[in-house]
């Protein structure tokens, strides 16, 4: 986890998150891994949209900043941050569309802002 925490205090990751944490209903949340883990944990088991999401974020993020930061050491290739938010956004995506969701006015607009249409994704109830 240390590693990841370096890794996200240089500038690039820190680019992606900021672009990026909106869209997990976040973004009020600084970058530092204490502040994400404070708002996250106590949310971990719930099963709304937002929490779903911003979970999918987290994890989508960490495991893309430490394949760029391996593709970096290893293989001395560099992929603008730009490209990696789209990887991460194109990911959460996906898994998106075989998701269950109960269907209200909240869930539409998260959906909206995935650019995902209510028509594409499994409704539950």
């Amino acid at each position: 986890m240390s590693h990841i925490r370096r890794k996200l205090s240089t500038q690039d990751r820190i680019q992606i998150w900021c672009s990026l944490r909106s869209k997990g209903g976040m973004s009020h949340i600084q970058g530092k891994w204490d502040d994400i883990a404070t708002w996250l944990i106590p949310r971990a088991t719930s099963k709304s949209a937002r929490v779903v999401i911003a979970k999918l974020l987290m994890a989508a993020i960490a495991y893309y900043i430490w394949q760029e930061r391996n593709a970096r050491f290893f293989k001395n290739q560099l992929r603008p941050p730009e490209k990696v938010e789209k990887l991460i956004v194109n990911t959460i995506r996906l898994k998106l569309h075989s998701l269950k969701f109960k269907m209200n006015d909240r869930v539409r607009r998260i959906l909206d802002d995935w650019k995902i249409a209510s028509v594409d994704v499994m409704m539950d109830g």
